[in-house]
């Protein structure tokens, strides 16, 4: 699998769950998906030092949760207002990223404002 989150293959991968972890709150903040990708290997990718999570999500079609695309951004008025907020706290966000998943079945979104990511295949 690439090492850039754009490049995984996201078209026609499958959503099979989204988890907000706040175990330790500020210290441990994460989001994870759970992916099936096209091959039908599983794996989790999970959004390390997070800031932030948008999700549009749409419910009651009753079909497999695609995905349409999937892109990294660090440059949109979204995260520019994020590190502005945190600025003030004397928090550099400046490698903050914003990760969307947009989905084809539902057209809903996810977006991550997080430092890294990593993806995690089960067995």
């Amino acid at each position: 699998m690439s090492e850039l989150f754009s490049e995984l293959p996201w078209h026609d991968a499958v959503i099979l769950g989204i988890e907000i972890g706040r175990r330790r709150p500020g210290e441990t903040d994460e989001v994870v998906v759970m992916v099936m990708w096209p091959d039908e290997r599983r794996s989790r990718v999970r959004f390390v030092e997070c800031y932030g999570l948008e999700a549009k999500m749409n419910f009651g079609v009753v079909a497999a949760e695609t995905v349409r695309s999937a892109i990294e951004l660090d440059d949109t008025d979204a995260l520019r207002s994020l590190r502005e907020k945190w600025v003030h706290l004397r928090v550099d966000l400046s490698r903050i990223k914003c990760f969307t998943i947009e989905m084809n079945s539902t057209a809903s979104s996810v977006s991550v404002y997080a430092l890294r990511w990593v993806c995690e295949f089960e067995n």
